[in-house]
């Protein structure tokens, strides 16, 4: 199980009228908690939904437990917990009542896992899910995949609206999910920050297509920003510069690790390089 793939993707691709999902391949071994990036429209939302039936991608394959996508039988779909940005439960709902819906929905749900989240998260069983805030929906959302013992979870942005302190709740959970080498996480978020934290893997996607695709450490491993005037900056020498960003008379530049030393280099947060990649020129 340890060298199994959970998911593959390859060369999956979908065209719409204005947009196009091109030819994405990437993978989530097992054990790993994989950050999928990118700005609003790059195509993670309509990547996610194709992984998990919601959307038909036009071509390509997505192979998940080891099969085809269209392959899998219903028991093994139960074993994929979904949240997604909005909840698609109904409004007046009681959340008490959540438990014998999900009984009947799922083999493996538990009522005592989900009462222990909703405790935790501090979620009172006597709402209607119309009476929670959006970031307590989140937290329901969450509550409900992690209940029917998931082995895997597509995470399409679970911590937005969420607290510093509930994000950070959100983290120690899923890290403590993927220890067994038994699960993982395909996990977007805003937040690079705390994907930065958590994840082994970064996808960052832009405009359909996947721009890196590279285990976390290594990509760290690989880049500095060095700060300098816009002056200094056209007198650098360019060979091992790798995007220039401009702002006034300030310029960030995304370097090789080591080309410069100093108070104006920083080491590049995932953040950093997702940035540069998109929004800075090269040289």
């Amino acid at each position: 199980m340890t060298n199994e793939n959970f998911i593959e993707l390859i060369d999956v691709t979908k065209k719409y009228k204005e947009f196009t999902l091109s030819n994405v391949s990437f993978v989530i071994p097992a054990g790993s908690i994989v950050g999928f990036i990118g700005e609003n429209g790059a195509g993670k939302s309509t990547t996610m939904k194709s992984i998990v039936d919601l959307i038909k991608f036009d071509s390509g394959t997505i192979n998940v437990f080891g099969k085809p996508l269209k392959d899998l039988t219903p028991s093994e779909r139960e074993d994929i917990g979904v949240v997604l940005d909005e909840i698609c439960l109904p409004e007046k709902l009681p959340i008490k009542l959540l438990q014998k819906v999900f009984a009947n929905i799922f083999k493996n749900w538990s009522n005592e896992i989900f009462s222990s989240y909703l405790k935790k998260f501090g979620i009172s069983e006597d709402k209607k899910i119309s009476d929670l805030s959006k970031g307590m929906k989140a937290k329901l959302n969450l509550s409900i995949a992690f209940s029917h013992k998931s082995k895997l979870l597509i995470l399409d942005e679970p911590m937005n609206g969420l607290d510093p302190v509930a994000r950070d709740d959100v983290m120690e959970i899923l890290t403590e999910f993927v220890k067994d080498k038994e699960h993982s996480v395909l996990i977007s978020s805003h937040i690079i920050s705390d994907l930065e934290k958590i994840c082994n893997h970064i996808v960052i996607i832009h405009d359909g297509k996947i721009m890196i695709n590279e285990d976390k450490k290594a990509l760290l491993s690989l880049y500095d920003v060095f700060s300098c005037s816009t002056e200094d900056a056209n007198k650098l020498d360019k060979e091992n510069l790798i995007r220039i960003k401009t702002i006034g008379d300030s310029t960030e530049i995304l370097t090789k690790k080591a080309v410069f030393i100093g108070e104006n280099v920083k080491p590049a947060t995932i953040e950093d390089i997702m940035i540069f990649m998109i929004r800075g020129k090269t040289l």
